[in-house]
């Protein structure tokens, strides 16, 4: 009886976690007589994956060695194989004994396996999210594990986003078509953004709780109304925001404020309650600061620089910007690395704490200056060595300059081929010798730009715009094997070609070429450009009544050292010729001038500087232009015609065009806030006079200004300067009646307020409000600077790299003229003021 209870014993031993093996033969043990055995082989059964081999080995079990029945060795191996995760059942059984070999049989049951995965539950978009943070694959085992950090991978994604209730369903479904493969079926359901219901802060006597709200993150509570903040909660912003409040403690002198708690209390499932606990301690002030190691500045120079007084509340904050890197450049690390001392260091230490007031040494170690060893640049994959290299002000053999490196990441931002939130500096000293290896870091962004539009023109018609414009072309490399990749490119020369229509009313034609450092040696620029338009009715007819202007345009620019190095000098000289056939729609009309050649030799000189710090979205800096446009004095220095006889023809009397132009342009920008994305307000002022030079020859038709609209009008219009006037019709401030003449004299004022949405490689999006007010006139004696017509609107401006800067603006006239619609759209294609 014993031995056959035994026999049950063994079976259920030997099944573990398992089912039974089937048609095993009965085989008596003897449980109270134990006896060893050698394993004459093994086999296995039920893997389908995993190799026998591998089975058997990780078992611990082999033929030949010894193992006592009954005993633990089978028990062993059950949980060796079983720690494995891959099995579900398993089972280690007596195949046969033959005299002292016994026989083994290990049957296992794998795990299913991964077939597919589905989602439900979330929009399309939040699906592919979820599916990029799970780390589930095709053919994974499915345990409890996997599915447990499944779960955990998608709260944690939504954790991060505000959501806090997420509640997710696992369904495992056979796959009818895979044997041992399962579909995964995953329902989930976020629930609602966590949102903030109060802030609730205890031990704060100096600083009223609204301020301190305002610097964390959500910044309003649940149910508090303002259309600019979110009250949604999440922990990360939250988190970042956190160390603000002694931030602000500490500029008010509580250096020792601490925060002594900050819990996040659930009130319901979709709202919490922060509570912070502050320790605010004593309040303190500067009292004495002394200079020591200081054998380059006098101390005297040190403390106007530095511009703390005795008596004034002691702010950490304040104090460092003083000593290290103020935006300004208006600190005592400034004075020191604009002056090649690299290895400078200055240390602050507290010498003396006596109540509220604080002693202050400022231990400076000077070093000897520095020079420039080498200078490199890494990232440039396009653009070449020497394009970039040549804009750096930093030069081997220079003394160290930190003012020279900031200036040089300016001019690398300025050449508009490199991404300015990606430029880096990587100064390298080498303390031994005394000179630093200087390495800039640049990321290459698209430049070119293809246009390829239509829109509405001042003709009332629809424009057609065709357009390529390769801002870092090479000439040099055209002929270069393998310069073309796809286009020859890298040298920073600017290829222009363009071409507009709406059929036989418009047709425009364009070419542009610009090398940036004529010689490769000085910032000295050649500039060439060919144009062609026609101007029509809408007809076909080969005499219908048409305006063409074909022209030429070369220019010489060159960067100027004085006033400063911001300054730089343009000279052009360009021929136009304007045809004239039938054509009345013209301020050449009014003189009878409708049939006939004008032409228009003029020299141009153009003075400008720009400091702006960003080519797309600038913060500091200011940008002006002014230039004065001459022709020969045709009527003086010839006789051959009498300009007093009024009967003289218009075609004689401006067969050669003669005219004084001159334009003034400014912009100036003040950013508010820290950090990249600043509000920033942007005033401008524009001005431009036409004169003649002999007033017996009378003010030239061509050349005026056309005022109103958007200074676009979605064509190049040769003979009219066309200044935008947003709020009024297209050319309707000069000429209210038809938009189409242009008068000698404009002004205009602007005044832009923008705030970034973002600011990056890929796109830079910033909005804007706005009030501006302009007016033209006929001479000076009705020129009147504040007989203006005014309007406000607001906008948006995007610029992407394929497609340079768009814009629209809608604006409201607030000195509507005669007919004029109330607000109304304006869009732009670069940059406009």
């Amino acid at each position: 009886m014993r031995k056959i209870i035994f026999v049950l014993m063994a079976v259920c031993s030997f099944a573990g976690y398992a089912q039974k093996l089937d048609n095993m033969n009965t085989i008596i043990i003897d449980y109270d007589n134990p006896k060893k055995y050698e394993i004459g082989g093994i086999e296995v059964s039920g893997n389908d994956f995993t190799p026998t081999n591998i089975i058997i080995l990780v078992s611990g079990l082999r033929a030949g060695q010894t193992v006592t029945v009954p005993g633990d060795g089978i028990s062993l191996a059950i949980e060796k194989l079983w720690k494995q995760g891959r099995f579900s059942d398993i089972e280690i059984g007596i195949n046969k004994i033959i005299e002292d070999k016994i026989f083994l049989a290990i049957a296992v049951k794998e795990r299913p396996r991964l077939s597919k995965y589905s989602i439900k539950g979330l929009r399309k978009g939040e699906t592919n999210n979820i599916r990029d943070e799970i780390t589930l694959q095709k053919n994974q085992l499915i345990t409890e594990d996997l599915i447990n950090a499944t779960r955990r991978e998608i709260k944690e994604y939504f954790f991060e986003k505000g959501y806090y209730a997420v509640k997710t369903t696992f369904i495992r479904e056979a796959d009818e078509k895979k044997p041992n493969y399962q579909i995964l079926r995953i329902d989930i359901n976020r629930g609602n953004k966590v949102k903030l219901q109060d802030i609730v802060f205890e031990g704060n006597s100096s600083i009223e709780d609204k301020k301190l709200r305002k610097l964390l993150k959500p910044k309003r509570m649940y149910k508090k109304v303002n259309i600019f903040a979110s009250s949604k909660f999440v922990k990360d912003d939250y988190d970042e925001s956190k160390p603000l409040i002694l931030q602000k403690y500490s500029t008010l002198g509580y250096r020792d404020a601490s925060m002594l708690y900050d819990s996040i209390v659930p009130i319901t499932e979709d709202r919490v309650e922060v509570r912070i606990g502050i320790n605010e301690g004593r309040k303190y002030y500067f009292r004495n600061i002394t200079w020591t190691g200081n054998t380059k500045y006098r101390t005297s120079l040190l403390d106007t620089l530095l511009g703390i007084k005795r008596g004034e509340v002691y702010d950490q904050s304040r104090l460092e910007s003083k000593l290290f890197m103020s935006e300004n450049g208006f600190d005592i690390s400034s004075l020191y690395l604009d002056d090649g001392y690299l290895f400078f260091n200055v240390n602050p230490v507290e010498v003396l704490v006596e109540g509220d007031s604080i002693d202050l040494e400022m231990r400076i170690y000077e070093g000897k200056q520095a020079t420039v060893n080498r200078v490199t640049i890494v990232g440039n994959d396009k653009t070449s060595d020497f394009v970039a290299m040549r804009v750096i002000r930093t030069r081997p053999g220079d003394k160290f300059s930190r003012s020279d490196i900031q200036r040089s990441l300016r001019e690398l931002a300025q050449l508009g081929f490199f991404d300015p939130e990606g430029l880096d500096v990587n100064p390298q000293p080498n303390p031994q010798n005394g000179t630093v290896d200087i390495e800039y870091k640049v990321t290459e962004k698209p430049s070119d730009q293809i246009e390829a539009s239509g829109g509405w023109g001042g003709f009332g018609g629809f424009v057609g715009t065709l357009g390529l414009t390769l801002n870092n072309f090479s000439s040099r490399k055209i002929f270069q094997k393998g310069g073309w990749d796809p286009i020859p490119a890298g040298d920073g020369q600017k290829l222009s070609l363009r071409a507009q229509s709406n059929g036989p009313q418009f047709q425009g034609y364009n070419f542009s070429f610009t090398e940036p450092w004529l010689g490769g040696k000085k910032p000295n620029s050649l500039s060439v450009s060919l144009f062609h338009n026609v101007q029509s009715t809408f007809s076909f007819e080969k005499n219908r009544p048409k305006f063409t202007t074909s022209g030429a345009t070369i220019g010489f620019g060159k960067q100027l050292k004085f006033p400063d190095d911001y300054f730089s000098f343009q000279s052009s000289v360009t021929y136009q010729r304007y045809g004239l056939n039938d054509w009345a729609n013209f301020g050449a009309a009014e003189l009878g001038f409708t049939n006939g050649v004008a032409n228009n030799l003029s020299f141009t000189n153009t003075l400008a500087r720009n400091s702006t710090n960003h080519p797309i979205y600038p913060t500091e800096g200011s940008t002006f232009s002014a230039s004065i446009q001459l022709t020969p004095p045709f009527s003086l220095l010839s006789n051959k015609k009498d300009f007093t006889d009024r009967t003289l023809s218009p075609q004689d009397r401006f067969e050669w065009i003669e005219l004084v132009k001159t334009k003034f342009s400014g912009q100036w920008f003040l950013g508010i806030g820290e950090g990249k994305r600043k509000l920033v307000i942007a005033p401008a002022y524009r001005f431009g006079a036409v004169s003649a030079w002999n007033q017996d020859v009378g003010q030239s038709p061509f050349e005026l200004f056309r005022v109103g609209g958007s200074g676009l009008s979605n064509f190049v219009l040769y003979g009219t300067d066309i200044i935008s006037q947003r709020g009024y019709d297209e050319g309707r401030v000069s000429d209210p009646a038809q938009g189409q003449q242009g008068l000698p004299i404009f002004t205009k004022y602007s005044l832009e307020v923008r705030y970034p949405l973002t600011v990056g490689q890929s796109s830079t999006i910033y909005a804007q409000t706005f009030v501006e007010a302009g007016n033209a006139y006929q001479n000076f004696e009705q020129f009147n600077p504040f007989d203006v017509r005014r309007a406000g609107g607001v906008g948006v401006r995007l610029f992407l790299p394929m497609f340079g800067l768009l814009g629209v603006d809608y604006a409201w006239p607030l000195d509507p003229l005669p007919g004029q619609p109330g607000g109304q759209f304006h869009f732009f294609i670069g940059q406009q003021f």
